[in-house]
């Protein structure tokens, strides 16, 4: 067979059958080799390249690969630092919070307080009052109770 003779198969299935290799592989180096995937002729050289992967486009998709990699990894290394950050920003607001919530309780166990107070205030005042009334009165009216 000279090298410029083409071999024609009938379907995709013969040809990945005779290159022993799957149809994304197939397409993936009919890519890479600038060869039109639906052709069904192809030269020797063309099914010789259809075997391997040109060498810089394996290097091009790792550099890209490893370059994706490294972004996502900067990209993931962020991320964690703003969730550290966030917790941190959580814990001082709950801190926070429960400091308010304190101060609420207190001041209102105050008021409560001074509630309470101003009930015995009033009857205190009223027994003066009464004391009062008991002192400006006669010895007689004392004595006879009016």
């Amino acid at each position: 067979m000279a090298e410029s003779e083409k071999v024609e198969f009938k379907t995709l299935t013969s040809i990945l059958k005779k290159l022993d290799i799957s149809k994304a592989t197939y397409y993936r180096r009919a890519k890479a080799w600038n060869i039109n995937p639906s052709q069904r002729e192809f030269t020797q050289e063309e099914l010789k390249n259809l075997e391997s992967m040109p060498e810089n486009v394996d290097n091009n998709h790792s550099d890209a690969v490893s370059e994706s990699v490294k972004t996502l990894s900067e990209q993931l290394k962020t991320k964690d630092e703003q969730i550290k950050q966030l917790h941190k920003l959580l814990d001082q607001q709950q801190t926070l919070s429960l400091d308010l919530q304190h101060k609420i309780d207190a001041k209102e166990q105050q008021y409560l307080e001074v509630s309470d107070t101003s009930e015995f205030v009033s009857e205190i005042d009223n027994l003066k009052n009464e004391l009062q009334k008991e002192k400006s009165k006669g010895f007689w009216a004392k004595i006879l109770k009016k």
